[in-house]
């Protein structure tokens, strides 16, 4: 699903969508009737322009009562609307649709939106001035930053730890189970990852239950690296957050960038598949092996090719095939 931005346009502009901050972190919200987190805004109501609508939806959904707000650009997907970016100095009560809010660096891993308001609110991080309080800050909301201003011993830890895993003995369960746990940025009850592993600082990979990974896999997690649950991962896998300016001189500057990698759950990788900087993979997806994944990938599809592409969707027809299949190793009775 392509997400266009534009600074100026002349058509009919549906929906205010506002990337908001408040106490140096973004802000979500969780409506009553969902359990996953958006960004704040909605319709643009019959008679209001758009500013009107945008402080109007960012004071419903967040509360709040005192804010600056400023128009970044228009967008389209289905339709059209306009993107704010807004710095909320107080909050108030929710009395409206939103039944609570979340605040951080970067947007939740459960989205109502999983395809179209990452794309947005990285818009904004990329192309506006916000204040953020540390460089760290700024490396895990995806906007440029400088690695050497980070504090070195985090990187070193994730190696060390990685280190460590590797050296495991293929007995040492619940001792690979302990490294994982407090390095990773988040696990659930099953997973199970195969030496070596290597990766940036670790506390930016979120994995989901039931999640396998094979041998060598690389996770360059300078923004965020979220999988749902089920996924399995072949050999040499690599997902990159991490990206570097166009332009030369910036980039000898030593300033750079990371793009979050989100993976919905029933997802299969083939072997050596690269997943690059801000793509999107929905669920039940199977991605081909050497794959180079540049793109987003919609849901219920297999894909794969250099640049990844859809090469047809998952249907009934398969699972029909594969359950028949179950059924032949069932009737063997192990």
């Amino acid at each position: 699903m392509e997400v266009k931005f534009y600074k100026e346009t002349d058509q009919f502009i549906k929906y205010a969508i506002i990337v908001a901050r408040y106490k140096d972190s973004f802000v979500f919200c969780k409506h009553k009737d969902r359990n996953t987190y958006e960004l704040p805004g909605g319709h643009v109501e019959p008679g209001e322009d758009i500013l009107t609508a945008a402080k109007r939806e960012l004071m419903e959904e967040t509360g709040a009562k005192k804010f600056t707000i400023k128009f970044v650009c228009y967008y389209s997907v289905y339709s059209y609307g306009a993107v704010f970016y807004a710095e909320i100095e107080e909050l108030g009560k929710l009395e409206y649709e939103i039944e609570s809010l979340s605040f951080g660096d970067y947007m939740p891993q459960e989205l109502t939106y999983p395809h179209i308001q990452p794309k947005i609110f990285n818009y904004v991080v990329q192309n506006t001035e916000i204040k953020f309080g540390s460089n760290m800050k700024r490396m895990v909301a995806g906007t440029l930053y400088n690695s050497f201003l980070n504090d070195p011993e985090l990187h070193k830890n994730a190696v060390r730890k990685a280190m460590e895993y590797n050296q495991t003995l293929p007995e040492e369960i619940d001792k690979r189970r302990d490294i994982i746990k407090n390095l990773f940025g988040s696990t659930k009850e099953h997973f199970y990852i195969e030496p070596s592993i290597r990766m940036d600082y670790g506390f930016n990979i979120h994995i989901g239950d039931h999640f396998y990974a094979n041998f060598d896999c690389v996770f360059l997690d300078v923004a965020p690296i979220i999988f749902g649950d089920h996924v399995f991962i072949a050999p040499r896998c690599c997902f990159y957050t991490a990206g570097h300016p166009i332009d030369a001189d910036v980039r000898n500057m030593d300033l750079e960038y990371g793009y979050p990698i989100r993976v919905g759950s029933n997802v299969w990788f083939g072997g050596n598949v690269v997943v690059n900087p801000g793509v999107t993979i929905g669920s039940n997806v199977v991605i081909g092996s050497g794959s180079v994944v540049t793109k987003d990938i919609p849901s219920n599809v297999v894909a794969c090719g250099n640049p990844c592409r859809v090469i047809r969707g998952i249907t009934e027809e398969d699972a029909k095939l594969w359950q028949q299949r179950k059924q032949f190793f069932d009737n063997e009775k192990f």
